[in-house]
């Protein structure tokens, strides 16, 4: 769907909130009668305690029940519906009535516009693309292959010490090598059960999209958003199982002191599976700026949160000592620059807010 996009002279600091700086989404007016967006406000909301702290003059409010009940800013909204103008286009730089796209926040004049619509219909047939090729197969292979590795290096360590103690040496390798099997076939399983949902998500959106021209521009910006983010967790999915596997030190054990007495050397074999440290785990964090904007960062768990405000400093090119990192539920609480992220309760499902300091 596409909005007017309203530009009025000496009234625009007026519609703008002094949150996320752009013009006011449902504005609400608090006691102390600032107004901020809806959305803005849902994200310093202290839900368990019912209460709110206006960010421009710091009182302190309590709510009955939500922040639905706090009253819509009428002047504000009177304000926003005047006639648009005439400005200047962001692609074309022609001055146009615009329209502003809900999906990328872009405003573009008609012609310009026309043009998006088609870039995303393009958009929305390469993820799909990307979706349907997406599958567990290539992760079966790896797994397969890797446990194949494995497996020639046990039958080589086998070979050598069966030379002299060739029957009872097969026997517990036999064993060994299908305790191994068992451990492969679990593992598919679990992997086949984890990607069930994402796999059935997946080959609906295929099915039910197979004729995009005919659809509207609000049943494009649904389908874009619905398959971007099946395609994004079923990605990191198989991402997480490929670098589980790559993490996996299958061996044979055994006590070499046992070499000349071969049936206490078999009972000592054992097929040991250790993965990596939790705490040294690469994990995806996402950080979320007031703007709804939101980045993900491949980093360990024992990372510390100024190592976090690094990474991320130097991927966007920012000053890490201007960056403030809170909690989604606690917009005042900065968290301590020593402290891990692990100490911090965090993992793959976190979202961290993130803004600059004033």
């Amino acid at each position: 769907m596409m909005t007017s996009l309203y530009k009025i002279e000496n009234l625009e600091n007026l519609l703008q909130c002094t949150i996320c700086l752009e013009r006011f989404q449902i504005p609400k007016v608090l006691e102390c009668q600032h107004t901020f967006c809806l959305e803005c406000l849902q994200n310093i909301y202290d839900l368990q305690n019912q209460t709110l702290t206006c960010p421009t003059c710091q009182r302190n409010m309590k709510l009955t029940e939500n922040l639905n009940e706090l009253p819509n800013n009428i002047l504000i909204i009177n304000l926003m519906d005047i006639q648009p103008i005439k400005a200047k286009c962001s692609s074309c730089q022609k001055i146009e009535i615009l329209t502003l796209c809900e999906y990328c926040n872009s405003p573009k004049c008609t012609n310009c516009n026309e043009k998006h619509v088609d870039d995303m219909r393009q958009s929305i047939k390469t993820t799909l693309e990307e979706l349907e090729n997406t599958n567990q197969n290539e992760l079966k292979i790896s797994i397969h292959n890797s446990f194949k590795v494995i497996r020639n290096e046990i039958n080589n360590q086998f070979q050598n010490i069966r030379q002299q103690h060739d029957s009872h040496l097969l026997k517990k390798q036999i064993d060994i090598l299908k305790k191994l099997e068992s451990y492969e076939q679990n593992l598919l399983t679990q992997i086949e059960h984890d990607l069930r949902f994402l796999e059935q998500s997946k080959l609906e959106i295929i099915r039910n999209n197979v004729h995009i021209n005919r659809k509207t521009e609000s049943e494009l910006i649904n389908l874009l958003t619905i398959a971007s983010d099946v395609q994004y967790h079923l990605t990191e999915k198989i991402t997480q199982y490929v670098s589980y596997i790559n993490s996996l030190e299958l061996s044979l054990q055994y006590d070499q002191s046992q070499t000349n007495e071969i049936n206490q050397l078999c009972d000592s074999f054992q097929l040991n599976i250790s993965d990596e440290d939790e705490n040294s785990k690469l994990i995806y964090i996402t950080l979320r700026t007031f703007l709804n904007q939101e980045y993900k960062l491949h980093i360990k768990l024992d990372k510390t949160i100024n190592e976090l405000k690094e990474i991320f400093g130097k991927q966007e090119n920012i000053d890490p000592n201007k960056l403030i990192i809170t909690k989604i539920d606690n917009y005042f609480d900065e968290l301590d620059n020593n402290r891990t992220l692990k100490s911090y309760n965090c993992d793959s499902t976190s979202i961290l807010m993130i803004y600059l300091r004033k």
